[in-house]
């Protein structure tokens, strides 16, 4: 195993960094378990990164820091050998990222069954932070997990599964590994942001390789709008197939809103996918999304140009945001599902960041509300502080998760994303802003995005989550001393006996 000494370490935006005490780069599953108890006996807390891709500090050690990138071997297991309905399992190592992930599956015929907008993440980060790609019949990527070798204090090793687990117990048969079949445990470590111990590895479902069809339209905020509430939005989509005109069911939706009202109303992107058997033939402009958009996302100019205009021409971002969500209609793009669903702009992402939200996906009125209070909050910074917002917000669906701290948990979600990009002048004021917005208005946020806010309010998470106690009981199972512990949890009490905790929830309560 690599060693280094105080190296540094940042995330993706450069938000974030640190200088570990050791930086650490294990090859195999008995360096993580050395590396454990090594923290251990020096008095040290550690934590594992991948590829930094959260915007908050959520992964940030302190101590010793395991750099995961060479643990990252796929096995597609044997169906005779665990407990399967129909789809394939995948032993995943916790290193690889979601793209390298994508490349191996296809090579297998294989598929993910969702994934975020983005691939640069590590699996490990994706799922024990709660990404939840689109699709309000499709669960985030924790719904994907049956299985977790976890690396708990005192290195032990436990392989955690539901009640009702993939592993047939009188056959489980690793060494030194306890098999915990137990659905408040699993519940618990599977989305746990890394607070239960250092995941080795899970166990995934996936499908057969898939293809998607992408449809993506330019509409007006008040006609969305009402779709929104009456349910429309959802209907069965007019495509053309091989040259034919079908009603096909919406698989997902991804809408980017122009915060800034032009010509009397907001522009809204909606991008539609829909799954459809592969093509016999796929005209070139099937091929690509809107070419020159795939382009320009993806080098570095575009984004400083933006910046520029941000900067030093701020009363251009309304009509640049607006020519923006033209730009990227394209009516049909239709790829093998990973293609379909990355929706590119690679290079501006790595440049941005942001705070996301969870609301009640069958209460369209509230979060409606939420996304015309962000316009009214644009207005405010514009006219009063003189800022520019440069970022689009955006909306997607996602279904219920039984994690107990996932922020979609037992709720169909909406959720609303408020981006910005990180060299903007006044960026985190911006953040702040929409940040106390959403939690004003009832937004859960998402653990890997921007959430400094809830600083001071440890309160809200029970409040959120009422199996909170019960994730942390399993925590705390797995992590007595606090060894897997950050600055992030620090800061949110995760730890703090629950009794505390609901303590503050009461005098958020009584508070006029």
């Amino acid at each position: 195993m690599k060693e280094f000494r105080h190296r540094r370490w940042k995330n993706k935006i450069n938000r974030h960094e640190v200088f570990p005490y050791k930086y650490l780069l294990p090859e195999n599953l008995k360096d993580v378990q050395d590396a454990v108890r090594e923290a251990e006996r020096e008095g040290f807390r550690i934590r594992a990164v991948g590829a930094g891709h959260s915007y908050s500090d959520v992964a940030m050690p302190d101590g010793f820091l395991l750099d995961m990138r060479y643990l990252k071997k796929v096995k597609v297991l044997e169906n005779d050998k665990v407990k399967t309905q129909g789809n394939s399992l995948v032993e995943v190592e916790a290193g690889i990222t979601v793209q390298k992930l994508n490349r191996v599956l296809d090579k297998k015929k294989l598929a993910l069954i969702n994934m975020g907008a983005i691939d640069n993440q590590t699996i490990s980060g994706a799922i024990a932070t709660g990404t939840h790609g689109g699709g309000r019949n499709l669960q985030s990527l924790s719904g994907m997990v049956r299985s977790i070798l976890l690396v708990a204090a005192e290195g032990k090793l436990y392989r955690i599964e539901p009640s009702q687990g993939i592993t047939t117990v009188t056959q489980h048969q690793e060494d030194e590994v306890t098999l915990v079949q137990d659905d408040e445990v699993f519940y618990s470590a599977v989305v746990s942001m890394g607070y239960s111990g250092i995941v080795h590895s899970y166990i995934i479902e996936v499908r057969p390789r898939y293809w998607l069809y992408e449809n993506r339209d330019v509409m007006q905020w008040s006609v969305l709008k009402q779709q929104l509430l009456d349910g429309s939005v959802f209907d069965d989509y007019p495509i053309k197939l091989e040259g034919k005109q079908v009603k096909r069911p919406i698989r997902s939706l991804f809408i980017v809103v122009n915060p800034y009202k032009r010509g009397g109303n907001h522009s809204c992107m909606v991008a539609r996918t829909f799954e459809v058997d592969k093509p016999r033939y796929r005209t070139l402009r099937d091929r690509s999304r809107n070419l020159l958009s795939l382009i320009l996302g993806s080098i570095p100019i575009t984004y400083y140009l933006t910046l520029l205009i941000v900067n030093y021409l701020p009363k251009l971002v309304p009509a640049s945001l607006n020519q923006s969500i033209k730009a990227v209609r394209d009516q049909t793009y239709v790829d093998k599902s990973y293609k379909v669903l990355f929706q590119g702009l690679e290079f501006i992402a790595s440049q941005g960041h942001g705070a996301e939200f969870a609301y009640d996906r069958h209460k369209p009125e509230e979060y409606i509300q939420v996304v015309e209070a962000i316009f009214a909050k644009v207005d405010e910074l514009v006219k009063h502080v003189g800022v520019y917002p440069s970022s689009s917000p955006t909306i997607r669906f996602v279904k219920a998760s039984d994690a107990f701290i996932a922020p979609e948990y037992q709720m169909d979600a909406c959720y609303i994303g408020n981006p910005a990009l990180v060299k903007q002048r006044k960026s985190r004021l911006i953040l702040n802003a929409y940040q106390d917005l959403n939690l004003k208005m009832g937004g859960k946020p998402h653990w890997g995005k921007i959430t400094n806010r809830l600083d001071g309010q440890p309160g809200l998470i029970c409040q959120w989550y009422p199996r909170f106690d019960q994730w942390q009981r399993v925590m705390l199972r797995f992590n007595p001393k606090g060894t897997f512990l950050n600055g992030f949890a620090d800061r949110l009490r995760l730890a703090t006996p629950t009794g505390t905790l609901q303590s503050a929830k009461q005098n958020m309560a009584t508070k006029p």
